[in-house]
């Protein structure tokens, strides 16, 4: 029986990099001491603080249903915590509970792309990125990032791709080089978003595996919070991966 579109479309031509990650499992279940370089996966454990106030919290009874924007609460917490880190003025309205970073960007995608428009990103990039795109009706369209620019993206080849895009996907702390973009780069890449009026997709679940300096939203920068829409989670930054609790900020 023929599938969906909607679904074969998610890998297109090729697997995105999951063949490697599905083999590299199928070696350390059959007993291969393997260093797995694929999904940002923790060598530590959630902390037993955490661990502790989740299974207080179910004993307590909070395992039904939470509100669709989040449980207020948390959406403080996380208002927070974004306007201390990057002095931009945000509440609660600007945030939106969604059950781990991948969601976030499947939902941003969305809420910006309609089918057939085009939603860039940058490569060397996360192995989901193209699938997600696809996955919402828009075409994924790379633009290369090259190690001997140290994988700051080239903002005139940016500029160029971005002729009648509706958005722009970055990641900075980068997943897979590492890459942490400086302020020249997130300041050409804000003007490029300005100029096409375009929506920035920021991904910055790894904004607290910074120990040079400290994280740059480009939410931050003059004009872009009306236009920037930042994706975060805890998975990194408190080790629980398989928690699915991420969150989007937005106008």
């Amino acid at each position: 029986m023929k599938l969906s579109d909607r679904i074969t479309g998610l890998v297109g031509k090729g697997g995105d990099g999951w063949g490697l990650f599905l083999k590299a499992r199928a070696m350390i279940a059959a007993g291969q001491d393997v260093t797995e370089l694929t999904i940002g996966e923790h060598d530590i454990g959630t902390a037993p603080e955490i661990l502790a106030a989740m299974d207080r919290a179910a004993q307590d009874g909070h395992t039904g249903y939470a509100m669709v924007p989040g449980m207020d609460a948390l959406r403080d917490k996380v208002a927070a915590r974004i306007q201390a880190q990057s002095g931009v003025p945000t509440g609660r309205d600007n945030v939106l509970i969604v059950p781990g970073g991948q969601s976030g960007l499947f939902a941003t995608h969305m809420t910006v792309c309609d089918p057939g428009d085009r939603a860039l990103f940058i490569d060397p990039y996360y192995a989901t990125y193209p699938g997600t795109i696809r996955a919402a009706s828009a075409i994924p369209v790379p633009v290369q990032a090259r190690a001997e620019d140290q994988f700051q993206p080239d903002l005139t080849a940016l500029d160029a791709a971005a002729e009648g895009a509706r958005s722009l996907l970055i990641n900075t702390p980068n997943n897979p080089t590492g890459v942490i973009y400086n302020h020249e780069t997130l300041a050409g890449i804000s003007e490029v978003i300005r100029g096409r009026d375009m929506w920035l997709i920021s991904d910055e679940v790894y904004d607290t595996q910074i120990w040079d300096g400290a994280h740059i939203s480009p939410r931050a920068l003059p004009e872009m919070a009306g236009r920037t829409l930042v994706i975060g989670s805890m998975s990194k930054s408190h080790a629980m991966t398989g928690s699915r609790i991420g969150w989007v900020i937005g106008p």
